[in-house]
């Protein structure tokens, strides 16, 4: 499966197994702006947790600041996600402001996680098979990984796409925004949860002026967080 991603990842693919030997996570590196960043998966040694990322958090100084986890000078968005999943778990994910699909599984309660974004700008693929879980950032490298016959899905013949978490492939869906899967490798259970909804939002209510002003704002704090970083491919496994 690394090597079917490998066009993603010019600066190398790498792949690391879980102490419990639960679950194996792989990573297709492009090293955009630091050509010394460690690539992934990356272990967090105290706690066992596995995370293989793909995207890149704007805020994450802010956030090791405000989390009180320490980064070394060569550490990296994907350090911070890391440290924080093994200290508070998902809801690590309110705080971070950025673009991203990630996995991590955490040997402590044998559970892998899948996650993306709030709006689902990197995409994130999983299906089932037997007793396992696999997932990838592109869907064709899925369907290599057991049988996968292709649906005509109505929604092509009138859009020519797909929509929702359908794929043209049986058994593959694409894990919807702002959503968390968590599969327990010991019963094989899976659940999904949404973790942050627009619909939730309160919508802005001033005059035209105010909202122009706090667009500004908002647009003045954003712009210089949004640097280039090192983007990532991921895939992996885990079973029970």
């Amino acid at each position: 499966m690394g090597a079917s991603q490998a066009h993603r990842g010019p600066d190398g693919t790498r792949h690391a197994a879980a102490a419990d030997g639960r679950a194996v996570l792989a990573m297709n590196t492009l090293l955009i702006v630091d050509p010394q960043a460690m690539p992934g998966p990356y272990v967090e040694r105290e706690s066992g947790v596995l995370l293989a990322f793909n995207g890149e958090i704007y805020n994450y100084r802010q956030q090791a600041a405000a989390w009180g986890i320490a980064l070394g000078p060569w550490d990296t968005d994907a350090h911070l996600v890391l440290r924080a999943w093994a200290k508070v778990g998902p809801s690590c994910l309110d705080g971070l402001d950025g673009m991203f699909a990630l996995a991590v599984y955490d040997p402590r309660v044998g559970t892998l996680f899948l996650a993306r974004d709030r709006l689902g700008e990197k995409p994130l693929y999983w299906r089932l098979d037997g007793g396992r879980l696999a997932f990838a950032s592109e869907v064709t490298t899925l369907t290599g990984y057991g049988s996968a016959p292709l649906v005509l899905r109505p929604e092509v013949l009138a859009i020519e796409t797909p929509v929702g978490v359908d794929t043209p492939f049986r058994g593959i869906q694409l894990l919807a925004p702002a959503t968390v899967l968590s599969f327990d490798v010991a019963t094989g259970s899976i659940n999904q949860h949404t973790y942050w909804s627009l619909a939730d939002r309160q919508p802005f209510t001033g005059t035209f002026r105010e909202a122009l002003a706090k667009f500004s704002v908002v647009l003045a704090e954003q712009v210089p967080l949004r640097a280039p970083a090192c983007d990532f491919a991921l895939l992996g496994l885990a079973d029970y």
